[in-house]
């Protein structure tokens, strides 16, 4: 009994199926249309580019003298004199007086040097200072995406949007698309 109960539900079901759902036809044609109007279609973003821009100037460098052999000779024999006086003065063994000597001359050698550089500006003169600086180029791009077309067809005003360029007064061929069915 229940096997039959279950194959006549199957069967009513096979029956009201086919009824409720409707069949639809679609048509589809090529309709020809006339270009009215036509819009570019664009895009724009900021591309932002490295760059090494270098840049120069003219500056005032100072000159320095040069250091003459009798400056650097009279400030060893003055270190060596107040170093050997010094070693002499704080130490009471042998051979201290000439460690200071030494090291005195040595000291008076580089004062020597280092007041021959840093204080002895003869004067200056005019050089080509340049510098490399990385800077950031913001250039804005535009580029065409496509294009809206206005096309009269059919009786109706379209708009559709396409890729390829067209021009007014242009005939296009255009896919035309009709479903039928039942409400």
């Amino acid at each position: 009994m229940k096997l039959s109960s279950f194959m006549s539900m199957v069967a009513l079901a096979g029956m009201i199926l086919p009824a409720s759902a409707s069949l639809a036809e679609t048509r589809i044609e090529s309709v020809v249309g006339t270009v009215t109007k036509v819009d570019i279609l664009t895009q724009s973003y900021i591309r932002k580019t490295p760059k090494d821009e270098r840049s120069c100037a003219i500056e005032e460098v100072p000159v320095y003298g040069e250091a003459q052999q009798g400056d650097e000779i009279g400030s060893m024999i003055i270190g060596g004199l107040i170093g050997s006086a010094v070693g002499n003065k704080l130490s009471d063994a042998d051979g201290g007086g000439a460690a200071g000597a030494v090291a005195g001359a040595l000291l008076g050698h580089q004062h020597a040097k280092n007041s021959t550089r840093q204080g002895n500006i003869v004067g200056y003169r005019q050089q080509e200072v340049c510098q490399t600086s990385r800077i950031l180029l913001e250039e804005e791009i535009t580029k065409t995406i496509g294009y809206r077309l206005q096309i009269e067809a059919d009786g109706r005003i379209l708009t559709i949007e396409d890729p390829s360029p067209a021009s007014i007064g242009d005939k296009v061929e255009i896919r035309k698309q009709v479903s039928y069915s039942l409400n």
